[in-house]
Order: C-alpha cells, then structure tokens, then sequence
C-alpha cells in the first residue's frame, strides 16, 4: 500500500474534506484557517477563519461548513510555540465557494452556547449533524442543524463525541466516542431526531478513535490518534477488518478524493503532515452529492 506525504510543516491540520472539483482542503487548528492543496501541490490558505477550526464538511451550494472550537488545540510537535488561540466564542462557520466570506451561522441552541464544535457531516436531505463535546467527562451532545436553519441537540451523553458520518443509505449517524475507543451507531428517526445509541465497533481504550470516512466496500477507516493506525471496521456491525500502519503516530481523521476517488487523505496531525494512501476501492460518495 503507497503511502506518501503530500504537504508537511502544517500546524495542526485536521477534517480533510474534497469539493466537486476535486481539491482536497483541510482545517488548521492552530493554524486558524482552512488550507487546500493548489494544482501546483502547494499549500494555499482557502480561508482564514479565526478560533480553532476543528473539521468541516461541503454543502450542495459549494459552501463549507466549519466546526470551529473557539481556539485550542493540542501540544504537539507540529503547533510547538504558538500557544494557546485567543478565546474566542465556539460556533459553526461557513465559507463561501470563493473563500472570500466567512460568516457565523450558529453560536448557541435553545439559548445554550456550543461547547466546542467538533466534526460534522451532511445527509440526503441537506441536515448537518455535528459533534459538540465537552472537555473534562461531560456529557456532550451530538447536534443538528436543518437546511432551514432549526438546531436541535439531538442526543446529549456522549463521552467526548468526535468524528461523525452518516451511512450511504442515510439511514445511520455514527458517532467516535473518543473517551471509550468506541463507535456508537444512532438511527435516524427524522430531521433532528435520533434513536438511542447501540455499538457499533471499537478500536480499544489504548486508541483515540478520532476522524474517520466511509469506503464503497462498507467499510469504515478510522484514525487512532494517539496511535500510528488507520483501523478499518465494517460499517454494519462494527467487525475488525484490518490495521493500516502510518509513519508516525497522530492521525486524526481522513477523507476520499484524486481522479478514481481512490485516494485516501488522512491528517497526521501531530507531526503536521497530509498523507495520500492509494486504496483498493474507491470512498463512498459523501451526501448530499451521492
């Protein structure tokens, strides 16, 4: 399996997520922006965004969504001597397909501001759902915001809820519940609404399940921060299929892009490095574009 390392000396980057056109993008999180890979394989800032942008995800329009914490971001190599971000309110962000404007579209629910937005993912009918956790074992809330702008706290009891991903039959949300190594499967019971959580996988308390994305073979990979490990599971029924073994630890979340869309893109966040990974069979297409 071909490996290669496609852009290094990234501080902190995080959500990878592909447009239509096929440029891969990415968050910085301490590097407070959303960069992208230019056609010449540069790096160039998409968007700069303030705060501590933490994973987004393209909407049908070409917008971008962000998940953006507020500003704070590990101690690691890659974000040695920047510190702390200042202190900024947690929101969710979107960009416009130029990058030119970044506009706030949700800083509170029912009147309670957001935690710390995480990751997000959009389903068939246009719905983003997104992860809020709080640090320090609360319970955190996976949240939703309809495409006609109503949030709602869709489940509230997750252990630091991080990556998240709706199945190809947009009939699942599935959430990392970071603090446990597990992967909770949620049904979809209508816009907003989610039944009660059920396993669907762990990759072990040892291992952070961090970011993860869907292949085309029913396959979930998921990153294990804190480990050097892509861990791919069965999308049903949470089953060990197999370990992938990056250069070095830190991974933190992947995506799908490149001509056959049989490139994995993972963010190998500490060392602040974006991998390409050659798979055997393409991603699935991500919603609302399936």
């Amino acid at each position: 399996m071909d490996i290669d390392v496609i852009a290094s000396d990234l501080p902190f980057p995080e959500g990878p997520a592909v447009d239509r056109e096929g440029r891969v993008h990415w968050v910085e999180i301490a590097g407070q922006r959303i960069a992208r890979l230019a056609d010449d394989g540069s790096v160039e800032t998409f968007a700069d965004t303030g705060g501590g942008p933490n994973g987004c995800a393209f909407a049908a329009d070409g917008w971008l969504y962000v998940c953006n914490n507020g500003g704070s971001w590990p101690r690691v190599a890659s974000t040695e001597g920047r510190g702390k971000g200042p202190e900024g309110p947690p929101v969710l962000q979107r960009i416009s397909p130029d990058g030119a404007t970044v506009e706030t579209v949700l800083s509170e629910i029912d009147g309670v501001a957001l935690a710390g937005p995480n990751d997000c993912a959009f389903d068939a009918d246009g719905g983003l759902w997104f992860t809020d956790p709080r640090w320090g074992g609360e319970p955190s809330s996976i949240c939703y915001l309809g495409s006609d702008g109503t949030a709602l706290r869709a489940y509230t009891g997750v252990a630091f809820p991080n990556g998240i991903g709706v199945t190809d039959d947009n009939r699942f949300v599935i959430v990392c519940e970071s603090m446990t190594g597990n992967l909770l499967g949620f049904r979809i019971e209508g816009p907003g609404r989610l039944g009660d959580p059920k396993p669907n996988g762990s990759i072990g308390r040892r291992s952070i399940p961090d970011g993860f994305c869907f292949d085309s073979a029913g396959r979930m990979i998921i990153a294990g921060h804190q480990t050097n490990a892509l861990f791919v599971l069965d999308a049903a029924d949470g089953r060990p299929r197999k370990v992938v073994d990056l250069p070095d630890a830190g991974p933190t979340n992947c995506c799908f892009g490149g001509e056959d869309f049989t490139t994995l893109y993972v963010t190998s966040s500490d060392v602040g490095e974006l991998l390409a990974v050659e798979w055997d069979v393409p991603g699935m297409r991500l919603h609302p574009d399936r």
